[in-house]
């Protein structure tokens, strides 16, 4: 596996971590993201979910090096994206301060993923033969 993969994946799972965590803190109430209801619904459930999916593609993205891995995680951004957008309208504020910051944090894990996705892979044989002159 070359450096630069691995590099990618790495910061990557750090960026997915940071993710995470402020997830985990919405769901503890520690972040407040939309105006509270009178029934008093809870934002915990949604915290533990998203941190805990979040938590999983860090681990994931840290340990395997697998296309298939970063192919599934960069349709999970865009699902993710796209979800944010489309409750949006429901909620009040419709956009606030840590949903902006969770989507230009996912930026940069979002390009990394592609990064992952469309470069490609060099693998162990074609790296030998490339080593003795010989073809892959």
């Amino acid at each position: 596996m070359d450096l630069d993969r691995k590099l990618v994946r790495y910061v990557g799972a750090g960026i997915s971590l940071v993710m995470a965590l402020i997830y985990y803190l919405i769901g503890a109430g520690a972040i407040t993201v939309v105006t509270p209801t009178p029934a008093g619904d809870s934002m915990l459930v949604f915290g533990l979910l998203a941190g805990s999916a979040f938590a999983t593609g860090a681990a994931l993205l840290a340990m395997y090096d697998v296309r298939i891995l970063w192919i599934v995680g960069l349709l999970f951004q865009v699902f993710v994206v796209f979800t944010y957008f489309a409750v949006a309208p429901q909620r009040d504020p419709q956009f606030e301060v840590w949903g902006i910051t969770l989507l230009l944090i996912q930026i940069p894990l979002t390009v990394a993923l592609a990064y992952l996705t469309f470069r490609p892979q060099h693998t162990v044989r074609r790296a030998m033969a490339m080593r003795v002159g010989g073809r892959p």
